[in-house]
């Protein structure tokens, strides 16, 4: 019995990626396919990088701005949080036309102080520069956020 339970347990953690892995933590960004349609922080190629988003606050209080931003429904309509570590969000943005999905993940860098994100569509060759766009977008508001000092609240 004891052997048996070894060999489940192998089997299960074989089949696990890092980023899934109980008790770790995701802490490197996928890299952008050759498609126009993905943008990161953790780039080299001139078309798909983009500047880390900065944060002067402790890593938690810079996760729940960003999560509090996202989830306002005013500014992020069909925004939905699919994964959630100490250091690491993944959000689906579903468009308006076609309900296709991009994926938007973002790594908080304590270290640093920055925020690295990837923002890639599932589907489709291009995008028309939505995901840079949206990135743009949610960098500015962040930053808009904190230099204010008001508080980003969900619409009950």
């Amino acid at each position: 019995m004891k052997y048996f339970l070894s060999i489940i347990i192998l089997i299960s953690m074989s089949w696990t990626t890092d980023s899934n892995f109980p008790f770790s933590e995701k802490t490197k960004l996928d890299p952008c396919p050759k498609s126009p349609n993905c943008v990161s922080t953790q780039e080299n190629r001139r078309r798909k990088i983009m500047r880390p988003i900065l944060f002067t606050y402790k890593l938690g209080k810079a996760k729940m701005k960003m999560k509090q931003l996202l989830d306002n429904e005013d500014d992020f309509p069909n925004v939905t949080l699919v994964d959630e570590g100490e250091k690491y969000l993944h959000y689906e943005f579903k468009t308006k036309i076609g309900k296709f999905i991009d994926d938007v993940e973002f790594i908080f860098d304590e270290k640093n102080k920055q925020i690295h994100f990837r923002s890639a569509s599932r589907e489709g060759y291009g995008d028309f520069g939505k995901n840079r766009r949206r990135m743009k977008m949610i960098r500015k508001m962040y930053e808009r956020s904190i230099i204010s000092k008001t508080p980003v609240f969900k619409k009950l």
